[in-house]
């Protein structure tokens, strides 16, 4: 796309095979000279990109607020590297090196779409940040998304087991079979392990973290998601404390959308929206909610300052 604005940058950092890898990270950064206002740092699905939060990303940089988009080893951008281990504690180590090298300058708003999720959730925590917006998350147990635990890892290891070209083929035609925008085989396969690796409750341990601290929290998930049962969210949602609940069955009115950034002055931490209609990509669907949700946190935390 012409009005991305991608940027490259080497880390180092350790791996739990017990190595330094050194990577490539290709981001997106819409706003290099940074924003008065704060900055937002986008953790993508699997398979998924930083383009999966452009909507998002049209509307918070006409509000002035810088957007930088992660992209994870294997996923079209930033190269895999040898040994790579695709669970969320070395996942983390990749996030937290990278945020590292940025040295970013004052608020910080995670925002994460399905997968991504975990990790938003545990970046959120680990660095006390001024929000956490959460877009279909996975929840705590199974879902339809991931139901089949066995199936998948034996794709996997299927996958290990093959010569590499039939392999690739192998896992390109099942993910393009379930109807996945994938461009290669290995975004399919480090999808895979990607899903595979979830950490499901163990989410919980960060979500304590986040409630102890003042960060301000969306969360958001739909009632036709194909990959989420909602029923599977609304029991996540009440490990988060504060949170002010809404209920639409489809569309979320501009005075709807102003009651929900509302809940945030009248002492609550945030809000959970359940929209019953919804699908699993309310990150185009409510691109307008997400926007103004982030900018009362951050404008928010402006006025707070002022006044102290």
């Amino acid at each position: 796309m012409s009005d991305e604005k991608l940027c490259h940058r080497m880390i180092r950092f350790p791996t739990l095979a017990g190595s330094i890898a050194e990577v490539g990270v290709v981001y997106e950064d819409t706003l290099p000279s940074g924003s008065s206002l704060g900055t937002v740092v986008t953790i993508h699905g699997a398979p998924g990109t930083h383009k999966d939060f452009k909507f998002i990303k049209e509307k918070l940089t006409k509000m002035g607020i810088r957007m930088i988009g992660i992209n994870f080893p294997g996923f079209n951008y930033t190269p895999v590297y040898q040994n790579q281990n695709y669970g969320n504690v070395e996942r983390q180590i990749f996030v937290n090196a990278f945020l590292d090298s940025l040295d970013l300058p004052g608020k910080m708003v995670l925002l994460g779409h399905s997968r991504g999720n975990e990790n938003a959730l545990m970046t959120a925590a680990e660095r006390h940040a001024h929000g956490l917006v959460m877009i279909s998350p996975i929840g705590f147990r199974r879902h339809k998304g991931i139901a089949q635990k066995s199936s998948m890892e034996q794709i996997e290891m299927v996958y290990n087991e093959l010569p590499k070209d039939e392999a690739d083929e192998m896992i390109f035609t099942v993910y393009k079979r379930f109807g996945f925008k994938v461009n290669n085989p290995e975004e399919c396969i480090s999808a895979l392990r990607t899903m595979n690796r979830c950490s499901m409750e163990k989410q919980i341990e960060f979500v304590e973290k986040l409630n102890q601290n003042p960060t301000k929290v969306l969360f958001l998930f739909g009632g036709n998601d194909h990959l989420m049962e909602y029923e599977i969210l609304f029991e996540a949602k009440e490990k988060y404390k504060g949170l002010k609940h809404f209920d639409f069955e489809d569309t979320i009115a501009d005075a709807e959308v102003a009651r929900i950034c509302q809940s945030l002055t009248e002492g609550y931490k945030g809000a959970s929206v359940f929209v019953k209609n919804d699908d699993h990509f309310q990150n185009k669907s409510r691109a307008d909610l997400i926007a103004e949700f982030i900018r009362t946190i951050l404008e928010q935390e402006k006025k707070l300052i002022n006044k102290l």
